[in-house]
């Protein structure tokens, strides 16, 4: 166990992978809660913005998401996570 996280979950690569993840779900959450029309329909309610927000996120694909980054926030590819499937 400690192993594992002296030499995977703790090693710097890994902990700047962790930054770049949360980065962009961050900036995806903020997004989506500050143009809740882009949300689908079924997400939504009456001044709850940023839990549909975190709801809609939180349920997406990694490649999704980075797509979506991209896509809506111009997200450059070299941020994105690296050694997920997220080819655009």
């Amino acid at each position: 166990r400690k192993f594992n996280y002296d030499n995977v979950y703790l090693r710097p690569a890994s902990e700047a992978q962790a930054r770049s993840v949360i980065e962009l779900l961050r900036a995806l959450v903020e997004h989506y809660a500050a143009h809740p029309q882009l949300l689908p329909e079924a997400n939504t309610g009456h001044g709850t913005e940023l839990r549909d927000a975190v709801t809609y996120v939180g349920g997406m694909t990694d490649r999704f998401a980075c797509r979506q980054a991209v896509a809506l926030l111009g997200w450059d590819v070299d941020r994105l996570p690296q050694g997920i499937d997220t080819r655009l």
